[in-house]
């Protein structure tokens, strides 16, 4: 009976802690529908299979989620903010770069108007 109990406790305390953890990972709506057009924008201009789509597509996620946050925040224009932003988009490109081959993410900064070196 006691090794039933203890299963039963155990067996709870997981879905609690599963539950934790997909509540974090939440995002509203409007963020997963930007996302969701972003990835598939760059999967028709540069050509990506699913795989690398749903990676483009968590990626915009957490950009978008964190741009909110920062927006909602910080005030524009601060040094704080600049900072925070510069982070942001060094994160996404970083990203980019770990997905996509060269020549994709060459045409990635090309449609985003942005330089390998920023």
């Amino acid at each position: 009976m006691k090794k039933i109990f203890t299963l039963c406790v155990f067996v709870f305390g997981f879905f609690l802690a599963t539950n934790t953890v997909n509540a974090q990972q939440n995002f509203d709506s409007e963020i997963n529908k930007k996302a969701k057009t972003k990835s598939i924008e760059f999967r028709r201009f540069l050509k990506t299979d699913q795989a690398t789509q749903e990676v483009i597509y968590t990626a915009y996620q957490e950009y978008l989620d964190k741009t909110k946050t920062l927006n909602n925040t910080l005030t524009k224009g601060t040094s704080a903010y600049s900072d925070i932003e510069t982070k942001l988009n060094e994160r996404l490109l970083s990203q980019m770069n770990q997905v996509l081959n060269a020549e994709q993410y060459a045409k990635y900064l090309e449609l985003t108007d942005q330089t390998a070196n920023e």
